[in-house]
Parts: C-alpha cells; sequence; structure tokens
C-alpha cells in the first residue's frame, strides 16, 4: 500500500468475504479494532469468526449489548463493568429493586432486537477529566469513581453503540449485527469492588458464542450437567443434603455417610501402601501464621473465615500446608 490503511481496507482488498466476515484485526500480535490504521510494515492477521481470538471478542461485546439493553429497558439503572469470561460474560447493575426472570427476558429480547439493529460500533480517545465529565453528566456514579481511580495523564478510550457509551480498551466487533447467538443464563449478587463494606450490586450472567450451532451445543451440555448435579443426586439417592444455615457443607445421611468413610478408607490404604505419612494439623491457626505463609495478603479480605478469641483473630484453615509444615 501506498499510503496509511485501514484493518478494515486491507480486508477489503483482499476479499469481499473476508471484509464482511472481519471482526478485529490483530496487528503484530495486538488485537486492534477493524479501523486501526496501518502506517508501516507490520504483520497484520485479520480475526474472523472461526478464529480462537474471536471468542472473547464476541463474548465482550456481548456484555456491552447487554448493559445498553439494561439502558434502555430500566433507564434509572447505573451500569459498572462487565468483562468476558470463560465460555460467557456478565454484567454488574445497581438498579432499586432485585431483576426478576420476567426482566431477565426482557433484557435478552431487547439485545436481539439491538442486534437487528445492526448499530455501528465506534470509539475515540479522550482525557480522564473528559471521561470524569462526561459519566457525570449521564448520571452513571460508579464509572466515575472508575476513571477517577485512573492516572490524570492517561488517556482512555470510549465505545459507543446506538445511544450507549461505555469506558473500554477494546477492542469490539464493528457492528451489533455481528453478534446474536448468546443467552442469559443466571443472577448473582456481588459487591461493588469485591469489598463485603460496599453495596451490593446485581450481576447477570450470560454466554456468547461464534454462531447458534455453538451456543446450543454449549446449553446442552450445560443441561446435562444439571441432571448429574451432586446437590440433585444426594437429595434424590438419600445420601446427603444442604441447607441455608450451612452453605456448601453438607448434612450426610446413612448411605452417604458409609461412602464417605469408605472412599477414605480406601485414601488412607492407598497413601500406607504407597508409604505415606498421615498426620493432622488444627482446624484453626492463628492469623499471623497466615500472614506469614502470605495467604493473609491474598486471600484474607474476602476469602478467609476468621473468629476471635481472647483478642487473639484464628483462621479456619482452607488449606493443610501451613499447618503441616509446622510438623516438618
Amino acid at each position: 500500500f501506498a499510503k496509511p490503511v485501514t484493518v478494515y481496507q486491507v480486508a477489503e482488498r483482499i476479499g469481499a468475504g473476508l471484509a464482511k466476515a472481519a471482526l478485529v484485526g490483530e496487528v503484530d500480535g495486538k488485537l486492534v479494532d477493524l479501523d486501526y490504521v496501518i502506517e508501516k510494515n507490520t504483520k497484520l492477521r485479520i480475526i474472523t469468526a472461526k478464529d480462537p481470538e474471536a471468542l472473547g471478542i464476541i463474548r465482550h461485546s456481548t456484555a456491552h449489548l447487554l448493559a445498553q439493553a439494561a439502558k434502555q429497558v430500566f433507564p434509572n439503572i447505573q451500569v459498572t463493568i462487565g468483562p468476558d469470561i470463560e465460555n460467557g460474560f456478565y454484567y454488574d447493575f445497581a438498579f432499586e429493586r432485585p431483576f426478576t426472570p420476567e426482566d431477565i427476558e426482557k433484557l435478552e429480547q431487547r439485545m436481539q432486537e439491538l442486534v437487528k439493529q445492526d448499530l455501528l460500533v465506534t470509539h475515540w480517545e479522550v482525557t480522564r477529566n473528559e471521561a470524569v465529565k462526561l459519566f457525570k453528566d449521564m448520571g452513571e456514579t460508579y464509572k466515575v469513581q472508575i476513571v477517577e481511580e485512573i492516572p490524570e495523564d492517561q488517556k482512555l478510550t470510549l465505545y459507543k453503540q446506538g445511544d450507549f457509551v461505555d469506558l473500554c480498551r477494546g477492542p469490539h466487533v464493528p457492528s451489533t449485527g455481528k453478534l446474536g447467538a448468546f443467552k442469559l443464563t443466571k443472577l448473582a449478587g456481588a459487591y461493588w469492588r469485591g469489598d463485603s463494606n460496599n453495596e451490593m450490586l446485581q450481576r447477570v450472567y450470560g454466554t456468547a458464542w461464534a454462531n447458534k450451532k455453538d451456543l446450543q451445543s454449549y446449553l446442552d451440555r450445560i443441561a446435562q450437567a444439571e441432571k448429574r448435579d451432586h446437590r440433585k443426586l444426594g437429595k434424590v439417592m438419600d445420601l446427603f443434603h444442604f441447607q441455608e444455615e450451612a452453605p456448601g457443607m453438607a448434612f450426610w445421611h446413612d448411605k452417604g455417610y458409609r461412602i464417605y468413610q469408605a472412599v477414605i478408607a480406601y485414601m488412607r490404604k492407598a497413601l500406607q501402601d504407597n508409604d505415606y505419612q498421615e498426620i493432622a494439623a488444627p482446624q484453626i491457626l492463628d492469623r499471623s501464621l497466615w500472614e506469614k505463609s502470605g495467604h493473609w495478603a491474598k486471600f484474607g479480605k474476602s476469602n478467609m473465615f476468621t473468629t476471635k478469641s481472647e483478642n487473639r483473630t484464628y483462621v479456619i484453615k482452607p488449606m493443610n500446608c501451613p499447618g503441616h509444615i509446622q510438623i516438618y
């Protein structure tokens, strides 16, 4: 090329079919939007839905689609963050009441309508202060908090599709019409910034795929897995049950506890036959040991259970190693 060109223009030059299928580009190993301008010799790949890199782009773009739908269906809702994750995506919302199954149906329906509109996805750079003003004017207080924590001299990227604007590094699909193979799957609570001292948000999970065949295949696998759900099987086979009073901890019934003990006996014999030594350490240990091991700094704030006695903080052990090391 005699002058700078965009990734999309290169795809067009190669062929109309590739240009139509293109989602993003990869320039020297970095994923970029199709309007990225190439100004020098570079290594370029055109990413389509057939490439493995496409799924993350599709899922992140579908998270934006969900947020746009939520703002249209519930104008007073506050948007926060919405990343792609394994097999899908989620978006966290602050809303005045809990979502209902009917709300999720409305959101999914509006998302499909936005796909049919094939809205162009555009982006531009702004300063931090410009982004703060924009989100303040929009009444998006959570976005303002996010932006205000970014260094003042850092350039930010905003993405827009139709009437929806979000802060994002990108890249994204070129238009909402590139999406469509998705399903909203479940609701959950999530503390803002993962801190239990903050307000509880509503997290909407979804799954998204390159095509509807892959989507249906995934949904079928999930349905089969639910049939084998240990919580259901335990109840049906009278092995164990769970109660709200002990989240995640089983009440073992006679038949189930016999199996439990048989597994322990099998493992104990296997260890003895292979010359392992069996030891046991306390179930709770002083917080100071977990600080020394590094576990407290990494997990302690929200993922370790504590109890206090005689002005000391004890931690219920989530793993054996720090206690067992004391023996060795």
